[in-house]
């Protein structure tokens, strides 16, 4: 569908860490890494607030923005760097060499500003003058997972803050040491296999390994809000329909989920369908950093996510109880996690095996507390997350407009995204 707005491109640049300031560096991939080498690239959307005159970011914004984060970018050198499998390597590494940069498009649109900052649902589509500014981020998951990317993000957005000032980013460096975690590359090596056997990536064809960076141009996005009085609600309730033989951990994360996967099932197929045996999964991450021994720390760069695959038959979860059960199933899973135990008995096979309609992946977390992110302009009207798959992933955040709240952000088909709207703002009302 053609937009009745414009784009209008002001400048496209390369934007380096400061010159001589980092060594030819490579980083191979582990095993948390190699998950991601299928998934397209993450998209944040920061919108900032900025009643300024063009010439105003142009002349005073624009290079502060390109200095800091050629600063930032000097101890954050990988996001510069480019995916390599060397010949002589067992595995795909993570090069930097002097003069790697990363793109910077500088756009203006007459889009207005509301209207992409809002929680509605619209087509998914730098300034929009004398209204407000918006900074994407497109980062490639194989690269590093949410809490890197945030840490890379809050810290160029202090180095801006401060016109320079690096104090408060040199105070949480990232850490890159990935001896700790050396005793998993059989696993890694497994992947490999894997992905060879499946045809999904080579040695021979990782050069030309290609994703899709958007989402299918037939969705619309939009965010819905799970308020913290309906947090409560639910959480009462799920109590009251369980029983409690044992007890069931239920934090806001966990009836959230729970709510938001049975509503999309719904929406998706209905809500007459109890005699459908299909069986459903959802994915919830889980941050593996302090579960390993010894335990990594919180800064350290790449990924290092687990992940609890929780599983029921459709026609259970889009039943009366369906809500109830969806919660304790992940509330049960994520307490009894047990990282070294899903080691054992992962088998990414299985994985690729399940019928994509029916696997909804979570995505990014309240606690990385993005609307904390300030460059200047003070905290962002809206934060943005493209779904990592284009469509089958949730992805949630804190509520910047009350304390406790959570965001959820869908991109879906439009026949899929109405009946959801309906169904997630009227069942909270329905459960007694």
């Amino acid at each position: 569908m053609e937009l009745p707005h414009t784009l209008k491109v002001l400048e496209e640049c390369q934007i380096s860490p400061p010159s001589g300031s980092v060594p030819p560096t490579s980083l191979p991939l582990t095993f948390f890494d190699l998950v991601y080498v299928k998934l397209p690239p993450v998209h944040r959307l920061f919108f900032y607030k900025y009643h300024h005159p063009k010439a105003h970011f142009i002349d005073t914004v624009l290079p502060n923005i390109k200095n800091s984060l050629s600063l930032t970018l000097q101890h954050f050198y990988p996001y510069a760097g480019n995916l390599k499998w060397p010949q002589e390597s067992p595995k795909p590494e993570l090069v930097y060499e002097e003069g790697d940069a990363v793109p910077l498009t500088v756009a203006e649109s007459d889009y207005e500003f509301s209207q992409l900052s809002g929680n509605h649902a619209r087509d998914a589509m730098t300034i929009f003058p004398e209204k407000g500014i918006c900074i994407g981020i497109t980062i490639n998951h194989v690269v590093s997972d949410g809490r890197t990317s945030i840490h890379f993000i809050k810290s160029w957005a202090s180095v801006c803050r401060l016109e320079g000032d690096t104090s408060l980013m040199t105070a949480s460096l990232p850490y890159y040491d990935r001896s700790v975690i050396s005793y998993l590359d059989p696993k890694a090596t497994n992947y490999l296999n894997i992905f060879e056997k499946y045809n999904v990536v080579t040695k021979d064809t990782f050069h030309t390994l290609k994703v899709d960076h958007l989402p299918p141009i037939d969705r619309v996005r939009a965010t819905f809000v799970m308020g913290l009085n309906d947090i409560k609600r639910l959480k009462k309730w799920v109590s009251s329909r369980l029983e409690m033989e044992e007890p069931i951990y239920l934090s806001s994360l966990v009836v959230t989920c729970a709510y938001v996967w049975v509503c999309l099932l719904k929406a998706r197929w209905g809500e007459t369908d109890h005699e459908n045996e299909a069986e459903e999964h959802i994915i919830v991450p889980i941050d593996a950093r302090a579960r390993l021994d010894p335990p990594l720390p919180v800064t350290y760069f790449g990924n290092c996510i687990g992940a609890v695959d929780v599983m029921c038959n459709r026609s259970v979860l889009i039943g009366e109880d369906g809500i109830a059960i969806a919660a304790k199933l992940i509330g049960k899973a994520i307490k009894n996690y047990d990282f070294n135990a899903q080691l054992e008995e992962l088998d990414l096979s299985y994985f690729m095996s399940i019928p994509k309609g029916q696997i909804e992946g979570v995505g990014s977390s309240p606690r990385f507390a993005v609307y904390d992110t300030d460059f200047g302009w003070g905290k962002p009207e809206k934060v943005e997350m493209n779904p990592i798959d284009g469509g089958q992933s949730i992805a949630l955040s804190e509520c910047p407009n009350e304390a406790g709240a959570i965001e959820i952000g869908l991109v879906r088909k439009k026949t899929e995204m109405d009946p959801f709207a309906y169904i997630f703002a009227n069942s909270i009302e329905l459960l007694s």
